[in-house]
């Protein structure tokens, strides 16, 4: 039987957003468990600077900050699509084709010159609120570079507009259709990041109770799915989180996208679904996020449930740090984790299954 590398955050103390990384390594370790190491030089100017840029952000569009005014979600979405569009570095092979057909607008992406024989669901983040943008692009095109894989990417319905469950029932929608149209669910994975994971876990827990195949794989990165807040590192990490710092920011998307539903709701908070019969799934989180124990205890849950889950934590790093690029060493490494992770678990169209497990 074949027994995988596990890690796990310790923290040294409250507030430290270092702590202690520990791996157990069992019989065998997967070849797409990557060495984590301290952040790169690279890295840490490339976050000092997105740091600068957000606060700035923030405050302009009145989502925090002394100088109170009304939030302008409108002119948020436009602000943050043109500052991410312009570090964004979509790789020059891949091909954005608008999908024919489907019940919810969006690309597929695919790269030139590849086999493709998997394929992807990919749901972005954004607080519920923002528009997918060039960094989401760049993400899912190198991830699907690495993982041979095409990827349809949703554009789901934002808060404040459509509050919840809207975004949910499009990933439901959007997925059901890649069934419809032939797609074998174990050639199929989904990938989320941030508020996109909470849409995407909510969705699979839906599909499943309706007795929908599940997915091959689901990669989750810093997913947000407790919209209680409960988790320790909301606190802890209020001061070490370089991209989400405002307990207020926060409280603030939540109330948009609940508009009143209750945060204990087990799909729109998914932490505390029944998660039984999920397909294997990889987290990636940073150690001094705000959200980091979303993640921590979503992988404890997922393991307790009886799925296979792994989640790990890299120290230094940002939220969703995948976004910035293949400029940063620590960007390539957690991209090629996820490809090789998708590979392993997904088959392909054409291939024998590795068995795990």
């Amino acid at each position: 039987m074949r027994r995988w590398h596990v890690l796990a955050f310790t923290p040294n103390s409250v507030g430290d957003e270092e702590g202690v990384l520990d791996q157990t390594v069992y019989e065998e370790a997967p070849s797409w468990r990557p060495q984590v190491n301290a952040a790169s030089l690279r890295a840490r100017f490339w976050i000092g600077l997105v740091q600068t840029i957000n606060k700035l952000l923030r405050k302009s569009v009145g989502a925090e900050g002394a100088e109170k005014k009304p939030f302008d979600v409108i002119t948020a979405r436009k602000r943050v699509k043109f500052l991410e569009n312009i570090i964004a570095m979509v790789p020059s092979n891949a091909t954005f084709e608008d999908a024919m057909g489907a019940p919810v607008a969006g690309p597929w992406v695919r790269i030139e010159r590849t086999a493709q024989p998997r394929t992807l669901l990919y749901v972005h983040g954004g607080s519920f609120m923002l528009e997918r943008s060039g960094v989401h692009d760049a993400l899912i095109a190198n991830i699907c570079k690495e993982a041979d894989a095409a990827a349809f990417v949703l554009d789901y319905r934002l808060a404040p507009e459509n509050p919840f469950p809207a975004g949910i029932d499009d990933v439901k929608a959007a997925y059901r259709w890649l069934l419809g149209e032939g797609t074998p669910p174990e050639t199929l994975g989904v990938v989320a990041d941030s508020a996109g994971g909470g849409l995407a876990l909510a969705a699979l827990i839906a599909l499943r109770d309706e007795g929908v195949a599940m997915p091959g794989a689901m990669v989750l990165l810093g997913p947000w799915v407790d919209m209680t807040l409960s988790g320790n590192s909301i606190l802890s990490n209020l001061e070490n989180d370089p991209m989400v710092s405002s307990l207020e920011g926060l409280n603030m998307c939540s109330r948009l996208y609940l508009q009143g539903h209750s945060p204990t709701d087990p799909l729109a908070s998914p932490l505390f679904a029944d998660l039984a019969g999920l397909p294997p799934t990889l987290i990636h989180v940073g150690a001094p996020e705000i959200l980091r124990d979303d993640s921590t205890r979503l992988a404890t849950r997922l393991r307790a449930a009886g799925v296979e889950a792994w989640c790990d934590v890299y120290p230094r790093m940002p939220h969703v740090w995948h976004r910035l690029g293949p400029l940063l060493p620590e960007t390539k490494r957690s991209i090629k984790e996820i490809g090789d992770f998708l590979r392993e678990m997904l088959p392909g169209r054409s291939e024998d299954r590795r068995r795990v497990g």
